[in-house]
Order: structure tokens, then C-alpha cells, then sequence
């Protein structure tokens, strides 16, 4: 089994609690269900569909709901708590977000067909992108940059490396290696949404000034991946590293962060994917 048979799988699996009395309702416990972290699931989950999965299972927990609410005769009350919304409030704000109705608006006149959050059949996506992981150890080092939060509407990333690129003089304390980084993290894995910072490698005892945000990164394992295609290819790149090398290796993503390396005067792009081992290294 591949990753794309296990979502498949799951989202079957999803699709079946929506008729139960205990639906599946985040996306954490989507992802248990499949034997992946968060994490890895959503990323897999995109790789396929180019959607976010947070998104799309609300949308579908809220057509599911709609759709029983102009069946029967229940509360707005009991269904929000059936379908994992935190209280009325909250089922009444994401309505009003997706459809610009009130519930008992929505109950009224029903849903139209263009208005549901249909059931998403993935299609296989096929890649040219072979990758080759190899297992590394890292040390904890030092970042230093300019951190961006990106959106699910971002596009591209050229704007803020363009601006990290108009200050990147300025930061102090630069090794000597002159390598450029982006790390990646989500600090809420259901949230389509991911903090990236633009940077170098520095001194670890720089303290950065009030323009920089400085990190540092833990001493860890990594599974990492030398993509030497054009920039514009590193989407195809992590959909055979979530959707194909991950779902077949007997080594899983850790954590919710990762990092792409850059090494001055080359054009490969290094991938680093930290992955779980039995004996961590010490931090």
C-alpha cells in the first residue's frame, strides 16, 4: 500500500463516520485513524488534491450537518456538538464564513447543489520526481532572518525572499559557509497555515536585533532529499516525498517543522525532513 491508498482508505473511512453517531471531526483524528502523524497526513492529503484538508473536512462536516437539519427536527445545539463544533457560537460563525447565511436561513431554503462541500474522490497524481532519501544526523545550529506567516492564498514565495534579500546584509554574525535556509513550521498542524523563516546560519551566541527573528534549530535526525530540478518543481518534489518515499519507508516525519538548505553558489536545493529513530541523538 502507497500513500495514496491509504487516503484513500482513510477518507473512506471519514465518509462512513458522517453516517454514524460519532462522526470523525478534526483532522488529528483523521490522521490517527490513518497511522499518520498530522502532519504527514495533511501534507499527503495536499499532495494530492492541492486542497487543505482542515478546510475541506469542515466543509463537509458542515454540509453533512445542513443536509440532516432539513431531515429532522434537531437542534442547531445537539448537531454542532455532534459534528465537533466547540459550541453554537463557533458553528454559527463558520457558517456565516462559508455561506454568508445564518443557520436557520440555511435550514429554511436548503442548500443548493453549488453551495456543498462535495465528497472528494483524489485522483492518483503521477510524478516524474524520483528523490533519493538518505538518513543524516544534524547538530543543533543557529538561524537568523525574516520570518513571514503564508496563508493558504499564497502562490509563490519570491515576494518575501525579495525582501529578506533587500536586508540579509544586515545580519551579524554570519558563518562563514554563507548558506541560505528556509525553515518551515506549522505551530497549529489543523491550521492551512505555516510560519516560514527567510535566513542564514549565525553565530549561536548572537542575540539578533529587533528587525530579525533568530532560531534555534535541535540536534536531530533527518531524512534528506537533494531536488536539483528548477525551483518551480519543488511542489512535484514534496508530492513524491509525502505521497510515495514516506508512505514506503519504515521511518516517519517527526514534529511539524522542516527546513530547505541552500549552499552558496550551487542550485540543488537540500530538503531536510526530521523522522523519528529509536536512539535520538543527544540534545
Amino acid at each position: 500500500m502507497d500513500g495514496y491508498d491509504t487516503l484513500i482508505e482513510t477518507l473512506n473511512r471519514f465518509e462512513r463516520s458522517l453516517d454514524s453517531d460519532t462522526p470523525i471531526t478534526t483532522v488529528a483524528e483523521l490522521a490517527q485513524t490513518s497511522g499518520y502523524s498530522t502532519h504527514h497526513f495533511s501534507r499527503l492529503f495536499y499532495s494530492h488534491t492541492s486542497l487543505h484538508l482542515k478546510e475541506y473536512l469542515q466543509g463537509r462536516l458542515l454540509t453533512s450537518l445542513m443536509m440532516e437539519a432539513a431531515r429532522c427536527d434537531i437542534s442547531f445545539a445537539a448537531l454542532a456538538s455532534r459534528y465537533g463544533f466547540r459550541d453554537y457560537e463557533t458553528f454559527y460563525r463558520a457558517c456565516r464564513n462559508r455561506w454568508n447565511k445564518n443557520p436557520s436561513q440555511l435550514r429554511e431554503r436548503g442548500l443548493g447543489e453549488k453551495e456543498k462541500q462535495e465528497r472528494l474522490h483524489p485522483q492518483r497524481k503521477e510524478t516524474s520526481c524520483i528523490l533519493t532519501g538518505r538518513l543524516v544526523d544534524k547538530e543543533a545550529f543557529t538561524l537568523c532572518g525574516l520570518n513571514f506567516f503564508i496563508g493558504p492564498e499564497t502562490k509563490t514565495f519570491h515576494t518575501m525572499w525579495a525582501q529578506f534579500s533587500r536586508y540579509e546584509h544586515l545580519i551579524g554574525h554570519v558563518l562563514k559557509e554563507g548558506t541560505t535556509y528556509q525553515y518551515s513550521s506549522w505551530t497549529d498542524e489543523e491550521l492551512p497555515c505555516m510560519s516560514v523563516l527567510c535566513a542564514k546560519s549565525v553565530n549561536q551566541d548572537w542575540m539578533g536585533e529587533e528587525l530579525f527573528t533568530v532560531r534555534r534549530v535541535p540536534a536531530a535526525s533527518y531524512i534528506r532529499f537533494i531536488h536539483t530540478e528548477d525551483v518551480t518543481h519543488i511542489r512535484d518534489a514534496y508530492q513524491y516525498i509525502y505521497g510515495t518515499y514516506f508512505a514506503q519507508s519504515p521511518l516517519q516525519p517527526l514534529g511539524n517543522w522542516e527546513f530547505q538548505r541552500y549552499p552558496q553558489g550551487q542550485s540543488a536545493i537540500e530538503i531536510y525532513i526530521p523522522v523519528r529513530i529509536e536512539t535520538p541523538l543527544p540534545r
